[in-house]
């Protein structure tokens, strides 16, 4: 899928990249076994972790940026619970992150 298509603006999802300085192979191991355990990242179309060589990204597609910007500004999220199980796995917290908010080009294959 294409933001433009013959000459056509086509909507396309978000992506979020949510970038978080640490060492990133322990974090991405502690995702295997924290997020990915409860059921993956809440509120997005897909979810990637990927490890840099200072930190984790979590890189994930959202139907719309409103969508994604209102799940984020919830009071609701991070719920207590998903905030305790990330805290007492050893993740930093979500508001030392640095999070980048994306227009998605293409997405291969199609959602």
């Amino acid at each position: 899928m294409c933001a433009s298509s013959l000459g056509k603006r086509v909507a396309l999802p978000n992506g979020l990249v949510d970038r978080i300085v640490a060492d990133g192979w322990p974090l991405a191991q502690l995702h295997s076994k924290t997020i990915m355990e409860a059921g993956g990242a809440p509120g997005g179309l897909r979810h990637h972790c990927a490890v840099g060589d200072d930190s984790l990204y979590l890189v994930g597609v959202w139907e719309s940026e409103e969508l994604l910007r209102t799940r984020f500004a919830s009071a609701e999220f991070p719920s207590a619970e998903f905030q305790r199980i990330l805290s007492e796995a050893g993740f930093p917290s979500i508001e030392d992150a640095e999070i980048t908010v994306l227009q998605l080009h293409a997405i291969e294959p199609p959602l």
